[in-house]
């Protein structure tokens, strides 16, 4: 049996043309699926706008969010918009009329709103509400006026609306299914390793017991040392996370990649995922870092498996527009407020409240039960792997989840200290005293002890399950962190210093494979993709440029030769303009840096102004005294400048960096 026909009247009443279906019930139960319509409509075309922004108009071309936007967004604005509808019913209840009239009109505005938000991100919200709401007013009583059509669009839209829908929140799943079946039609490798690659995000060679830090931050991964080889002089090819990344994935300098601040690495060059996945391989990534990490960052491609988001509390909201928002004008308010009367508890609850729906981060332990479970479950144990886990625990703010241990200094004690850890991103570093630098590194101290920790709890792992026996593990950083050891320069993506550059790197064979414990030689990670291939034992025709560190961990110790392929070691960075000082003058650019460190040298040079510094690491370890101002550095500075410029391919001018 149909359903009557619906009709709007002159005063905002949604119901059935036969009045004897009783004027409440039916009016009810229309508002409720009225608003459901509004809800997944607004949705739709909030995904629209996003994607249509995000391809021609913005500059950020990393999306920001998980890759099931598609139909979490849709979700959310359906559940908004029903709880506004399901509070309508209740207010018609109550009155009628009134009720009916504001209802309709609040619909109609929060209908138009998300998209708005969305491909307008940099005018106020509170202007696209107001807009809204009074073009609600015009555009209701219009649709009253012709209820009939009005009607037809509704019951002929509904179908496909739920179709797409549905469709959208397929689409993931359809990606990965497509991608295990092409994986499972490639041939095995035949007595090929499996390839295990951990990332500690953010964790300084300088802090670490292994290379002589004076607190046992790393007892795990000195045991792992112990079993394999560490290296002494690894150096990242950026001081911060995703072009490191791109580099030791594709074997290419930062300023050969597409990647920036607001750009993702693209498809121009291979990378070891798909170059092993190619080959037989099974792939699949574990990540924690959602900023520059995540699907959206690019380096996804050619992984079967990648695991980046996870949606706990209220986290999954957040992709909305209208819950974000939201939630950055309640912070700012609150905060204003909290300033202006000087209330620290009232700080300290729109930050809780904030962080409630900010619950998506994702500790060691968690990356490694991910990791686990997919070796546990996967299809084709007998098929070799690359596995990339990346960890963030030690990344600003450094907080420890309350079951983990604070082995440094206090546990901070007071809402002061809580949001001086929560906002050191954000500080002004001039303002901070030696008592609270002194709490931020042990807090950090802290965290890196904690991935130390989990690197220990999974070898332990996987040597019970018996997995490492036929598995390389390679365990290194990304890049470091800075706590003002030069003047100004905090946290990372902010100087070419070894504190940001000098990272640690250790190499664990299979059980019975000799290896040389020790190499002392300086390295680039950029030259990882090329030891990965070659452990495979697919470096014959291998894509990747640079040099494999296999040679290095030979058993047998090898010579010095002069015509060594192997280069120095180069590391690139456009400072990130947003933390800039002059962010609100339009002429201003970040000036782009590279350094090169080589045989116990670090030159680095400064693009815009023109400045160089050059340190002799082996007596200097720390980088204090520049030496490019002496007469006896002439020599070597002008080799080290002429040696740059040729691993540069010219001078260092910001339009030679991604944007």
């Amino acid at each position: 049996m149909s359903s009557p026909p619906l009709l709007v009247g002159t005063d905002g009443t949604i119901e059935p043309e036969k009045p004897e279906a009783g004027p409440n019930a039916p009016g009810v139960l229309v508002i409720l699926l009225l608003s459901a319509w509004c809800g997944t409509l607004a949705g739709l075309l909030e995904v629209g706008a996003f994607a249509v922004r995000k391809r021609f108009f913005d500059e950020n071309r990393l999306l920001g969010v998980s890759r099931h936007y598609l139909w979490m967004i849709p979700l959310t604005d359906l559940l908004i918009l029903g709880m506004i509808g399901a509070g309508g019913c209740l207010l018609i209840r109550l009155r009628p009329k009134r009720g009916r009239w504001a209802v309709a009109r609040i619909l109609a505005a929060l209908t138009m709103l998300p998209p708005l938000l969305t491909f307008f991100p940099t005018i106020y919200g509170l202007a696209w509400l107001l807009l809204t709401v009074g073009a609600s007013m015009r555009l209701v009583p219009l649709i009253e006026r012709r209820r009939s059509d009005f009607r037809r669009v509704v019951v002929a839209t509904a179908p496909a609306l739920a179709g797409v829908l549905v469709i959208l929140a397929m689409f993931p799943g359809a990606s990965d299914w497509r991608k295990q079946r092409s994986e499972q039609s490639r041939p095995i490798p035949v007595r090929a390793p499996n390839i295990l690659l951990i990332v500690m995000d953010t964790v300084a060679a300088d802090h670490l017991d292994l290379y002589g830090y004076g607190r046992p931050t790393s007892q795990a991964i000195d045991e792992m040392a112990r079993g394999g080889c560490r290296f002494d002089a690894a150096v990242s090819a950026a001081p911060w996370t995703l072009p490191s990344h791109a580099s030791f994935f594709t074997g290419r300098w930062p300023h050969e990649l597409s990647v920036g601040w607001r750009s993702p690495l693209d498809e121009a060059q291979p990378t070891v995922a798909g170059y092993l996945g190619s080959r037989g391989y099974a792939t699949a990534g574990f990540v924690a870092n959602m900023s520059y990490c995540a699907s959206d960052s690019g380096l996804v491609r050619g992984f079967t498996v990648y695991q980046d988001h996870v949606f706990r509390g209220l986290s999954p909201l957040r992709m909305a527009a209208m819950v974000d928002r939201s939630l950055d004008a309640f912070q700012s308010i609150g905060e204003a407020v909290g300033d202006a009367l000087d209330l620290e508890w009232l700080r300290a609850s729109v930050l809780r409240v904030r962080e409630a729906f900010e619950s998506d981060h994702k500790e060691a332990a968690e990356v490694n039960r991910e990791f686990l479970d997919w070796l546990s479950d996967r299809a084709g144990p007998d098929r070799p792997y690359f596995a990339f886990l990346n960890y963030i625990d030690a990344h600003s703010p450094y907080q420890l989840l309350p079951r983990r241990i604070h082995r440094f200094g206090h546990r901070p004690s007071d809402e002061r200290e809580f949001r001086l850890i929560r906002q050191w991103w954000d500080m002004d570093k001039t303002q901070v005293t030696p008592e609270e630098l002194a709490l931020l590194v042990d807090a950090y101290d802290d965290c890196v002890a904690s991935i130390d920790e989990q690197v220990g709890r999974l070898l332990d792992q996987l040597g019970r399950r018996g997995a490492l026996e036929k598995t390389w593990v390679i365990l290194i950083a990304d890049h470091g962190e800075s706590f003002g050891e030069h003047e100004g320069v905090y946290l990372h993506g902010s100087s070419l210093y070894q504190t940001e550059l000098h990272v640690p790197m250790v190499v664990l064979p299979p059980p019975g494979t000799r290896i040389q414990p020790v190499v002392t030689e300086t390295v680039s990670l950029r030259d990882l993709a090329a030891t990965i291939a070659e452990i495979a034992g697919l470096d014959n025709g291998s894509p990747f440029p640079g040099t494999s560190m296999v040679r290095l961990w030979r058993p047998t110790p090898r010579r010095k030769r002069a015509d060594d392929p192997r280069e120095p070691s180069l590391a690139e960075l456009v400072p990130n303009e947003t933390l800039g000082p002059h962010v609100s003058d339009p002429t201003w650019r970040p000036s782009p840096m590279a350094s090169m460190t080589v045989a116990g040298w670090s030159y680095i040079r400064r693009g815009g102004v023109p400045r160089e510094e050059l340190y002799d690491l082996a007596r200097d370890p720390h980088e204090i005294r520049d030496l490019s101002r002496e007469a006896v550095s002439e020599s070597r500075l002008a080799a080290m400048r002429k040696a740059l410029s040729r691993m540069t391919g010219g001078p260092l001018t910001p339009d030679r960096f991604p944007p």
